[in-house]
């Protein structure tokens, strides 16, 4: 029986191939997707065609390349990355609450982010940033304009859950995994993986936030040894993200202008989550390594 393929490969050699894949796998898919989009007739930019171009593009780009890593790997699609692993009941009910207090801290981390200035001579640099922002504004306007539940279920699906799901095999299942190995330090692992996570999605005015929430899905991974607990807290926070949206919509509420600090409860709540999701954090992993 012939060995994996990466077998007495040297990790840079397993990083060159890891980077062809998600390149190869951005440039097939890309290309698949404005096909598709093209074949249905959807206009471009409508909520439509973002859910079949997002789709296959992120599937290609996140999914696909983590896969074909983990069988070259190990010579099976789900072992490497954790994912034939099943994760307790008990740690899911633990992160689904923490997923609730976990949103003002970002919303708090997010304002401090904002507050952060570049350079005089950094100018172009934060002028390219600022667009990239606003890009990134107008199309999250796009998918959640005149919501409805049936829209909201929809963009759960597509914009919470699949990407959840791509980007947890990529990032936790694959490139912190590999990481891990390479560094035989967990630590250094998580917080690489969490800069390269919060990175790649240019929000640069959220990296903060996104990078802490890296962290978080990292040490989620090593606690329970399971890709599907950060999937889960993944997809929970994007959730609720749309759901916090959609509330605050029908109610006529403009989250993108809106100040959080500006309301007088608001740091009391941000200290009264960071305690709970501090007390939660270390029960969690108590309860996995039942010390």
């Amino acid at each position: 029986m012939l060995p994996p393929f990466f077998s007495g490969k040297s990790y840079w050699v397993q990083l060159v191939f890891l980077l062809l894949f998600i390149v190869g796998g951005l440039t097939i898919f890309s290309s698949l997707a404005l096909l598709a989009g093209k074949l249905s007739g959807l206009e471009v930019g409508t909520r439509e065609y973002f859910y079949i171009a997002q789709t296959i593009s992120a599937f290609g780009t996140f999914l696909a390349p983590a896969l074909l890593f983990a069988y070259c790997a190990s010579k099976e699609w789900f072992s490497y990355n954790k994912a034939d692993q099943i994760v307790s009941p008990p740690l899911v009910g633990y992160v689904v609450v923490l997923s609730l207090f976990i949103l003002p801290l970002v919303a708090f981390l997010g304002k401090l982010n904002e507050q952060i200035l570049l350079p005089d001579f950094m100018q172009n640099i934060e002028t390219w940033m600022q667009k990239m922002e606003e890009a990134n504004k107008v199309f999250v306007q796009t998918l959640t304009a005149n919501s409805t539940i049936f829209r909201l279920v929809v963009n759960i699906f597509v914009v919470a859950l699949l990407p959840a799901l791509f980007e947890e095999f990529l990032f936790r299942g694959t490139l912190q995994q590999f990481f891990s190995k390479w560094f035989a330090d967990k630590h250094v692992a998580i917080l690489v993986t969490a800069f390269i996570f919060s990175a790649i999605h240019l929000q640069f005015y959220g990296f903060l936030p996104r990078f802490l929430l890296g962290i978080y899905l990292g040490y989620l991974f090593v606690w329970s040894n399971s890709l599907w607990l950060p999937i889960i807290a993944h997809f929970m926070h994007n959730a609720n993200s749309l759901i916090l949206n959609y509330s605050a919509q029908q109610r006529g509420i403009d989250l993108e202008s809106l100040d959080p600090s500006q309301f007088s409860g608001f740091y009391p709540a941000v200290l009264f989550c960071t305690f709970c999701v501090v007390t939660g954090i270390y029960f969690l992993r108590k309860r996995r390594f039942g010390d």
